[in-house]
């Protein structure tokens, strides 16, 4: 009978021991505040992930999970997210404390408190809402409460999204006369961005005014858009620019994301001269900002999920332009470097804020946001450098896109878009001199042949010699011009026909004399020239004129068995017939293995 009394007792102290522990292992963690000045909240904090659907009663306590650093960033999700503490006054005097969410775009946030001998509370603040409605002006939700002296607060939070969205779970407890010290000290730091980046867009803005500079316009149109980006993730947008409109609060994220990127895009192809440097890049690079405005056309048709991952995807992708930039700077463009730099600061604090705030990779909490907009200031100032580079750089840059644009990538000589350019060089120059200017038009004889029996390789070979050899013949103020296909130009000075006449002769006799080996094979061939008058003591003809009295000529020359050199005279009789001069070397010549 005694046996089974102590067996019953040890029973009774068993179970309720274990009681104790259960309800040791589901009470709320205790934080204490009586010493509180500003802290996150951590372990001991629990968190817990639920179907949106449910609600306190329905929570299973023994499921909450400590909440730590790593913890923190969640992710992409649709899911509801609940933390759970109590918060201990061990203290003589009531503690006035706020509790702040640390970002801008949270859609809801459920509280529930619990004093002790008091009923619950419930508080509700949401996004969804206009700003006037919040229980605190400040740029993210928080609430304000006081723990009685001796007390104890028990604190459940859900936070949820009406649609997904990157979730973190990053609070901040502070004592209220705290709270508000550093609400001063944010507004004072966040003021100093958003002036600087105001004063760069007016620097910008008055640059393309005065320039005239469609670069300096894209530049101010990515600050401009850029600091809209980052009021509205610090919640000054929201606060201050439109209150009263829920849409553009919550809607306008993902649209400022694309619009940064589309700007960035836009900058960056004129800025590095990408059409002309990176062509093939160039034409991946010209869709790219239509991709992200079209991002914002399906935003505002009501396309949610699609579009979020395509702004952070824009976002990251920027990093890529500092890439861009180095390849340009490696390949002479001076001033790319800053460029480089630049975007190797902000797009790697961008891409690990988006890192953040997509996955649960980095246990940094918001720390990376703050560290992509300092990095933000950073690159206006470096990207406001390279454009004060690249005016300092513009005649040179000048220079080169008019060779580009004036010159043959076969043969590099100029093309008949230079032609209006060197004739006006060419009568500067007789103005001053003198000296008669000629235009000769050259043509290489049989040239099909050559390519039919060598090969279009071979056809090539034969165009680049003699593009060579009219850059060594000729003197530094010639103007040498591949026409196109096998015609090729020379504009010259010489003191009369004769000597004209020997420098082109000169030409033929030197490009005849040169065998080409293909293979085991061999071949020599000849051109002819026609030669006329631009500007001389006793006529000035014009630039069509002279082409087609130098094309006469040279399809006499060729009529005659080429390989010599022709050039027109005046006297023209009523038919058209032209009388001509034949060089001193002229024969017949033709392809010879």
């Amino acid at each position: 009978m005694l046996v089974r009394q102590f067996q019953f007792l040890v029973l009774l102290i068993l179970l309720s021991f274990g009681q104790f522990i259960h309800a040791e292992t589901t009470a709320a963690p205790v934080i204490e505040i009586s010493q509180l000045e500003q802290q996150f909240i951590r372990e001991p904090a629990q968190y817990l992930v639920t179907d949106p659907v449910l609600g306190l009663s329905d929570l299973a306590e023994e499921d909450f999970r400590p909440l730590n650093d790593s913890s923190i960033n969640q992710g992409i999700s649709d899911q509801a997210f609940w933390i759970r503490f109590s918060l201990n006054n061990s203290s003589n005097q009531a503690i006035e404390w706020v509790l702040a969410h640390k970002t801008a775009y949270l859609d809801h946030l459920e509280i529930f408190l619990e004093d002790k001998q008091a009923e619950t509370q419930y508080f509700h603040l949401s996004d969804r809402e206009r700003f006037d409605h919040r229980l605190l002006a400040y740029r993210t939700l928080a609430l304000p409460h006081t723990t009685q002296a001796g007390g104890m607060t028990k604190v459940y939070l859900k936070l949820y999204f009406d649609k997904a969205d990157s979730v973190t779970l990053d609070f901040e407890l502070s004592d209220a006369s705290v709270f508000i010290k550093q609400q001063h000290r944010e507004y004072l730091l966040y003021g100093l961005f958003y002036g600087a980046m105001l004063v760069l867009i007016v620097i910008s803005f008055l640059g393309a005014l005065l320039l005239r500079q469609w670069l300096y316009l894209l530049y101010t149109g990515f600050l401009a858009s850029s600091t809209m980006m980052w009021a509205l993730l610090n919640g000054f947008a929201y606060q201050f620019v439109w209150p009263g409109s829920v849409f553009w609060h919550n809607e306008g994220f993902h649209i400022f994301y694309l619009l940064v990127s589309a700007t960035a895009i836009l900058f960056s192809r004129q800025f590095l001269m990408t059409r002309l440097q990176f062509p093939r890049l160039d034409k991946w690079l010209r869709w790219l900002p239509a991709v992200f405005v079209g991002g914002i056309v399906f935003r505002f048709a009501g396309f949610y999920e699609p579009v979020l991952y395509l702004a952070m995807l824009s976002i990251v992708s920027l990093m890529l332009l500092s890439v861009l930039g180095l390849k340009a700077y490696l390949q002479g463009m001076v001033y790319a470097r800053w460029y480089a730099l630049a975007w190797l600061v902000y797009g790697c604090g961008l891409a690990l804020s988006v890192t953040a705030a997509t996955t649960s990779l980095l246990p940094w909490g918001m720390n990376s946001l703050l560290y992509a907009q300092l990095g933000a200031i950073v690159e206006a100032l470096m990207l406001l450098m390279a454009l004060g580079d690249k005016v300092r750089h513009w005649e040179r840059d000048h220079q080169q896109i008019l060779q580009l644009v004036h010159q043959d990538p076969l043969t590099g000589l100029g093309n008949r878009r230079l032609m209006p350019d060197a004739i006006k060089s060419l009568q500067n120059a007789f103005i001053h001199n003198g000296k008669p200017v000629f235009l000769a038009l050259l043509d290489l004889d049989y040239f099909k042949q050559v390519n039919d029996r060598y090969g279009h390789e071979a056809g090539d070979e034969v165009i680049k010699l003699l593009a060579s050899l009219m850059q060594n013949l000729s003197r530094s103020e010639d103007i040498c011009i591949r026409q196109g296909g096998d015609e090729f130009l020379i504009l010259f000075q010489a003191g009369n026909e004769q000597k004209a006449i020997h420098k082109i002769d000169r030409l033929l006799r030197v490009f005849r004399d040169h065998r080409f080996h293909i293979n085991d094979d061999s071949f020599s061939t000849s051109l002819s020239a026609g030669i006329s008058f631009l500007f001389s003591a006793d006529k000035v003809v014009s630039e069509q004129t002279a082409f087609r009295q130098a094309d006469r000529a040279l399809y006499r020359a060729k009529q005659g068995g080429g390989n010599q050199c022709l050039i027109y005279h005046n006297n023209a009789d009523n038919t058209g017939a032209v009388d001509t001069e034949r060089s001193s070397t002229s024969r017949t010549h033709s392809p010879q293995s």
